[in-house]
C-alpha cells in the first residue's frame, strides 16, 4: 500500500493517504495549543489515527519517540512547554518519526520569534505547517502581518515564501491560506477548495497540522523516498482539510447555523469523508 501511494499520483491519490490512515490507526503526539487541545485530538479521532496530548517535558521524548508522529505547535507557550517541545523534537527525530511543526504566531513577540528559531534548528523537522505571515518569520524577515493573520499576500508571494522556507530548513513547508501551498524547495504543488467560514472558528489551522502529522506517519516509507512522502502526504492532509471545509459548510448553510453548527460538522465531514474531488495543481516547473 505504501508503495503504491508514491507510484500513483494521479486523482484519488489523497482518499489513498487517509484509507491508510484508517487502516493504520496511527498514535500521534501533539503538544498542542491550549485553545485547539480537545479539537485536535477529536480530529484525529474522527480522520481515525490514535492521538495523545502529553505536554510533560520529562515524558514528551519517551511518548513521542514511542508514536507514528509527533507535531509540535508553538501556539500558547510557555518555558516548560518549549523544554517540552525540544525533547519531543528531538527524540522523535532520533527514533526516526516524522515531525510536523506549527510555528503559531512566530512573530508575535521577539521572545517567541527567538524560541521558536533556536529549536526548530535544533530538531530540523520534516514538515513545518504556517501562513505567510509566519513563514517570513522562519525566513529572518520582519512579518507584514499581525498575529497568525496571513491575508494580503498574493498566491505568487506564498508559492515563493514556501519554496524559500523549504529551501531553508531543508523540509515541506504546508504555507495555508486562500489557496494552500505545498513545496519541499524542488517541487511545489497548490490546493485549492474549501470554505472561507474555516476562519470563524479557532484552531482550524491547528487541527491541518495534526492532520498533516497523521498523514506523514501513516503514509511514512523508506529513508530515501521519505522527503517525497512527506510532500505528497502534507498535500492530501491539506486536500482532506478542504473538502472537509467544503461539506461543512454545505450542511452547515442546509441547517441554517452559523459557527457553532459548523464547528461540530467540521468533525462529521472528518468523520464520514471517503472520497472527494480533489484540486490539487503540481505547478513544478
Amino acid at each position: 500500500m505504501k508503495r503504491e501511494l508514491m507510484e500513483n499520483e494521479s486523482a484519488g491519490e489523497s482518499a489513498a493517504y487517509l484509507r491508510l490512515v484508517r487502516e493504520t490507526a496511527p498514535r500521534v503526539h501533539c503538544i498542542a495549543n491550549l485553545a485547539a487541545g480537545p479539537d485536535v485530538a477529536n480530529i484525529l479521532l474522527a480522520a481515525g489515527a490514535r492521538p495523545i496530548l502529553a505536554q510533560e517535558a520529562e515524558e514528551a521524548g519517551e511518548i513521542a519517540a514511542a508514536c507514528s508522529a509527533a507535531v509540535l505547535n508553538f501556539g500558547t507557550p510557555d518555558r516548560e512547554k518549549l523544554r517540552a517541545l525540544l525533547a519531543a523534537g528531538l527524540a522523535a527525530k532520533a527514533a526516526g518519526v516524522p515531525v510536523t511543526a506549527d510555528p503559531v504566531g512566530a512573530g508575535a513577540s521577539a521572545w517567541r520569534r527567538e524560541e521558536i528559531l533556536k529549536i526548530l534548528e535544533k530538531i530540523r523537522p520534516d514538515v513545518i505547517h504556517c501562513n505567510f505571515s509566519e513563514a517570513l518569520v522562519l525566513s529572518g524577515e520582519p512579518s507584514k502581518f499581525q498575529g497568525v493573520d496571513s491575508a494580503g499576500a498574493s498566491l505568487e508571494e506564498r508559492i515563493r515564501q514556501a519554496e524559500r522556507t523549504a529551501g531553508q530548513y531543508g523540509c515541506t513547508v504546508l504555507l495555508s491560506g486562500a489557496e494552500d501551498v505545498v513545496s519541499d524547495g524542488e517541487r511545489t504543488m497548490v490546493i485549492r477548495g474549501g470554505s472561507p467560514a474555516m476562519g470563524l472558528v479557532t484552531g482550524t489551522g491547528c487541527m491541518l497540522s495534526a492532520l498533516a502529522g497523521a498523514f506523514c506517519g501513516a503514509g511514512n516509507v523508506s529513508q530515501g523516498e521519505r522527503t517525497q512522502s512527506f510532500l505528497r502526504a502534507a498535500a492530501a492532509a491539506s486536500s482532506f482539510w478542504k473538502a472537509c471545509g467544503e461539506l461543512a459548510w454545505k450542511e452547515t448553510e442546509a441547517a441554517g447555523g452559523g459557527a457553532g453548527t459548523f464547528h461540530v460538522k467540521l468533525f462529521d465531514a472528518a468523520g464520514s469523508m471517503r472520497e472527494w474531488r480533489e484540486n490539487i495543481e503540481d505547478i513544478t516547473g
